[in-house]
């Protein structure tokens, strides 16, 4: 290539450093090809890529933008836009990850991560602290349950997402991060030095026996590396605490490894089995099927709860059991996401997930709601969009439970729950910060994440519905009517007490007490219960 050539094309190579030449592979997409061989990492040979003429159109711009725009652009960003918007022409789960994203993938992957130990989420007007886990950096420090995060690192959070916070306070292990709060009932806003720690990332969130010879696995954090182990682990667990059957709750478990959602499946189901199979591209190699190799599979009655939450492996594994006639499948129907991702590493830190191959079910159905129809974004909020007649394999959509239940659906609007629960938080924030005239008593009142609550602690009674009106009244941002029609007001008396539970003992113990008013978890435990035993 002479002068001219390397000039034309410098920018090109300069647009690629940031990203391993990425964005080479995407040029050459848009004009509707793909390099073979090792073109993650390494740059593709030859100049193919200029031949085409949406390939050469798209050069000429970025040319114009090189010489012409009013002051010199920003190249990474430049880059990393142009492959943002090619992965979301393909499908909403082809995706192109930076450093930081990247490195938090991996690290939910491995069943861990660095951070400090604590669970923040959005509430109402801010990024609050909703729980903490014992031992870790967050405990150690000092840091509390309703504590409002305003600030990481001398950088104010009014405007950051919660994705945002967790992002910041994450980093590598022995690296510090500040985090400034303001507490209820302490003046002045707080401070604390928190070193980063390792900090395990669990699919299994929570265990303990339901009911006599009823035991309830909380598998909801997705499937990781040691989703198998951390399963096995509670099953036995129980199992020495007396456990015959068994519930594993699925809902709005995104997902995950491919190969652990067989391993979970094959726990349930005997050799010889089909747990799935996975399509790739025609003529491609990723073919194949999945059958058990479990000599000794559990046999106890099992249930399932879906919901429209649960998605991908977590979805293959509720489709085997079914399929299986394994077990009972309770709840909503799933998302149906019926494709699989690849993850490619790229130079610099960054990566790639990729749609590489579909699912189907034991039955060869495969389970995918169809994006084709309306956009992207409806795809991942609606549930509107049917399957096209080309796909004859093709299913409804998501798994259809065995027990239909939607419960919760008509006493309000998802809006107006939504700003109930943050209410609730609101309040039990002042509560238990022995702010509310008559209920100093309750505050601090429990001994610590880990313990369950006492019957009688917290029960919400005519004073604290009496205290919740009057604080809604006095924070009109919170858009609470103060009359509430009953099946609303009990909402919110389940949300108060779960909410003063979880700042004495810990998320995990409020929603151990949640679960025994769910509808869905008393419809599976009365499946359960008429089950014949193997």
């Amino acid at each position: 290539m002479g002068e001219s050539g390397r000039n034309k094309w410098g920018w090109l190579r300069h647009l690629a450093g940031s990203y391993g030449w990425l964005i080479l592979i995407g040029l050459a997409a848009i004009g509707g090809r793909i390099w073979q061989g090792p073109w993650i990492s390494d740059p593709p040979g030859g100049s193919a890529a200029t031949q085409n003429p949406v390939v050469s159109s798209f050069a000429r711009a970025i040319g114009g933008i090189q010489n012409r725009y009013f002051q010199p652009p920003e190249w990474s960003d430049l880059t990393r836009h142009a492959i943002e918007r090619m992965l979301l022409s393909l499908d909403p789960h082809s995706r192109f990850h930076d450093r930081t994203q990247f490195t938090e993938m991996q690290n939910e992957q491995s069943s861990s991560y660095y951070g400090i130990g604590a669970s923040i989420n959005q509430r109402s007007n801010g990024i609050y602290v909703v729980g903490v886990m014992p031992g870790k950096p967050a405990d150690r420090a000092g840091v509390r349950y309703g504590d409002a995060i305003v600030a990481v690192d001398d950088h104010l959070t009014d405007t950051w997402s919660q994705a945002t916070v967790l992002t910041s306070v994450r980093g590598e292990r022995g690296t510090p991060v500040e985090i400034t709060v303001e507490r209820a009932g302490h003046a002045g806003r707080l401070t604390f030095r928190i070193v980063r720690d390792v900090v395990p990332y669990l699919s299994v969130r929570n265990r303990f026996m339901l009911r006599p010879g009823t035991g309830y696995v909380d598998l909801t954090g997705g499937f990781s590396q040691e989703t198998t182990t951390e399963l096995r682990e509670a099953i036995s667990e129980l199992k020495s605490q007396g456990m015959d059957r068994l519930l594993i709750d699925l809902r709005n478990n995104p997902g995950g490894l491919l190969r652990q959602a067989i391993e979970v499946s094959e726990i349930f189901l005997p050799a010889g089995k089909v747990i799935a199979s996975v399509l790739g591209r025609e003529g491609r190699s990723l073919q194949r099927s999945y059958l058990s190799e479990n000599q000794n599979p559990e046999r106890m009655p099992l249930a399932l709860l879906v919901d429209e939450g649960t998605a991908s492996a977590a979805e293959i594994t509720a489709a085997a059991m079914q399929e299986n006639d394994r077990a009972c499948i309770v709840g909503e129907e799933s998302f149906g996401k019926g494709l699989v991702q690849t993850v490619f590493r790229l130079r610099g830190g960054t990566g790639l997930t990729l749609t590489t191959a579909r699912y189907l079910t034991p039955k060869g159905r495969s389970i995918h709601r169809s994006f084709a129809e309306g956009g992207i974004y409806d795809y991942g909020l609606s549930r509107k969009f049917k399957l096209p007649a080309a796909e004859p394999e093709s299913g409804s959509g998501g798994i259809n439970p065995d027990l239909p239940d939607r419960p919760g659906r008509s006493i309000a609007s998802e809006e107006e729950i939504m700003r109930l629960r943050d209410a609730c938080f609101q309040f039990v924030r002042f509560v238990n910060a022995g702010l509310v005239v008559g209920l100093e008593d309750w505050r601090g009142r429990g001994n610590g994440a880990g313990l369950r609550p006492r019957p009688g602690d917290y029960q919400v009674n005519d004073l604290v519905r009496r205290r919740f009106r009057k604080f809604v009244r006095d924070h009109p941002e919170l858009l609470i009517r103060e009359s509430l029609p009953a099946p609303v007001q009990k909402y919110v008396d389940q949300r108060l007490r779960a909410e003063m539970i979880a700042a004495a003992y810990g998320a995990e113990a409020a929603d151990r007490y949640l679960l025994e008013d769910d509808p869905q978890v008393l419809r599976a435990l009365d499946w359960l219960k008429k089950a014949p035993l193997p």
